[in-house]
């Protein structure tokens, strides 16, 4: 487990993903492999969790079996703090991207793009007036190079040293090619929102291999790693 320190609160946060819990309580952060739970110096007043998982029963019971509290758990809105959600079906769209846009959308107040860069990469855009327009989902680059090593037996390096270079053996190649794939998808994703909105757009990027991708995009970006845990503040006050 890792923490780093951020503005207290007398809530436990929880983004619990598929397979990474990020949780932020009285001014740490950490994250852990999912659906773990922290282990805490002292009792938070609050659980507010945002989860893709299904079985939120076992999440509410693991939380009241650690805490001795009621798991507050987040959904995806019609509307949220001025954000107005684009889905036909609220419900089909997952509560970590819905957190996020909002979160993103409440801070600047303008267009903005939002990339999730995680288990899938997903690209979610909101314009200036609150409209979330949809979004993009495709897989992320450990999905990407995953499928190549079980149908093509490569095992692709997965660093952060990732390079953009043409590689000269397999393992190389597929590695900068997962990358530059995912650079592709999400520039030519957000140069066309940027195009048919006609405003500036701010680019936020966050999740797990967003460091990877913030200094390879031709585009200004702003990282915000705990992104879903400032849009459950918003949606559970």
């Amino acid at each position: 487990m890792s923490s780093d320190r951020e503005p207290a609160s007398s809530a436990l946060d929880i983004d619990m993903g598929n397979t990474r819990t990020k949780w932020r309580f009285g001014g740490a952060t950490g994250h852990l492999p999912s659906p773990e739970l922290p282990e805490l110096d002292a009792t938070p007043a609050r659980v507010r969790i945002a989860t893709v998982l299904r079985n939120r029963d076992a999440v509410a019971e693991a939380v009241m079996a650690r805490f001795g509290l009621e798991a507050e758990f987040a959904s995806t809105a019609t509307t949220l703090a001025g954000v107005r959600c684009g889905y036909r079906d609220p419900a089909r769209l997952g509560v970590d991207r819905w957190l996020a846009l909002v979160a993103a959308w409440h801070r600047t107040r303008g267009a903005v793009a939002v990339i999730g860069a995680g288990t899938a990469a997903t690209v979610d855009f909101v314009d200036a007036g609150g409209r979330h327009e949809g979004g993009h989902i495709a897989p992320g680059l450990g999905l990407l190079r995953n499928a190549l090593k079980h149908t093509a037996d490569v095992r692709p390096a997965y660093t952060a040293e990732a390079d953009l270079a043409p590689g000269n053996d397999t393992e190389r190649a597929v590695s900068s090619g997962t990358l530059v794939m995912l650079l592709g998808f999400v520039e030519v994703a957000v140069g066309a929102f940027a195009e048919r909105c006609g405003d500036r757009v701010d680019i936020v990027l966050t999740g797990g291999d967003a460091g990877l991708l913030a200094t390879r995009l031709s585009m200004p970006v702003r990282r915000e790693p705990h992104l879903v845990l400032d849009g459950l503040a918003i949606a559970l006050p």
